[in-house]
């Protein structure tokens, strides 16, 4: 399935401002996995000569699409011949702005991870692979076109696109810009959904992983009414499944699955551990998921998650490369 999204813009990169024009126009949903095209309208209005001038395109996407390694951007202008091509910045090559910082950290440092509520994103920063000389009143006008391939989660999120040319190098908000899109739906996909748009009651950070890293799960009780609003204590009730078929449960409230009060106030709680250790789980096996809710200390109030049916199921969280 092959989508796109058109970014309607405008970009001075030697006048006095960059903006966005328009609305972003996106699709609501994609398929996993698949290739998407985002296609970028813009226009260079050069308002005083500038030397060896490189156009700089990014964007934000979840760190599990590796969408470093599957896009290609690329854009036709009214100057070129033919279509022309841009990379990914090197590291060694830094924004003159930037605090010594790379592209994708300053961008970081400057926007973080935009509207979405769960940090695993990452900015990528392209540049042309051309190099300008623009004259005063010669304007260039260009359509860029990113490709890429959807990651294999299902998930909401706002991916996040920005505008800028090397020779600002994230100066001044007057030669730069983002903007964020819509929250858009990823189908089709592995796993329970993530969502970056809104906060939910369960996170847990990494998004992905492996069995040998360490995780932390957290009950974050304030965002709506629950059952277990104003308990003293909260319990992880938690089933480990692994590749071997073998089931290893922590049921039973108890110090070891007592989660940790994150402040004085409010009601949010977490428990971090290494998931081998925690189950128990011998060497010749590993955790393929585990299945996981929220209880109080005897068990008769509890937090699953809620079906479209109104029943009610335990969390998810899947291990393994996507």
């Amino acid at each position: 399935m092959y989508t796109n999204l058109v970014v309607v813009a405008l970009l001075y990169i030697a006048g006095q401002c960059a903006y966005i024009e328009g609305d972003v126009a996106h699709e609501s949903v994609y398929v996993a996995g698949e290739e998407a095209t985002f296609k970028m309208s813009g226009a260079w209005d050069v308002q005083e000569d500038r030397q060896n001038v490189r156009l700089i395109l990014g964007y934000l996407v979840p760190k599990s699409w590796k969408a470093g390694e599957t896009t290609k951007v690329t854009y036709v202008s009214n100057i070129d011949e033919g279509e022309m091509t841009m990379s990914l910045i090197p590291s060694d090559v830094l924004p003159k702005n930037g605090n010594g910082l790379t592209w994708p950290a300053a961008l970081r440092a400057e926007f973080g991870f935009g509207p979405n509520v769960l940090d695993d994103m990452e900015w990528l920063v392209y540049q042309s692979d051309k190099v300008y000389s623009a004259i005063n009143g010669e304007d260039l006008k260009f359509t860029a076109t990113f490709k890429t391939v959807t990651g294999l989660q299902n998930m909401r999120v706002r991916l996040g696109f920005f505008l800028n040319h090397d020779d600002d190098g994230l100066g001044g908000s007057d030669h730069y810009t983002t903007y964020f899109t819509d929250c858009i739906e990823i189908i089709e996909g592995k796993g329970a959904v993530i969502d970056f748009c809104e906060l939910q009651l369960y996170s847990v950070q990494p998004l992905t992983a492996t069995p040998d890293d360490i995780i932390t799960f957290s009950f974050q009780g304030d965002i709506e009414a629950n059952e277990l609003q104003g308990e003293s204590a909260i319990y992880f009730n938690a089933t480990a499944f692994t590749d071997k078929g073998n089931v290893y449960a922590i049921a039973a409230s108890g110090e070891k699955n007592k989660m940790m009060k994150e402040s004085t106030f409010g009601n949010s709680w977490s428990i971090t551990f290494w998931p081998a250790g925690y189950f128990n789980v011998p060497d010749d096996e590993e955790i393929t998921q585990i299945e996981y809710f929220f209880q109080n200390e005897d068990g008769s109030k509890k937090v699953m998650r809620v079906l479209e049916d109104a029943s009610e199921v335990p969390f998810l969280y899947s291990f393994g490369c996507l």
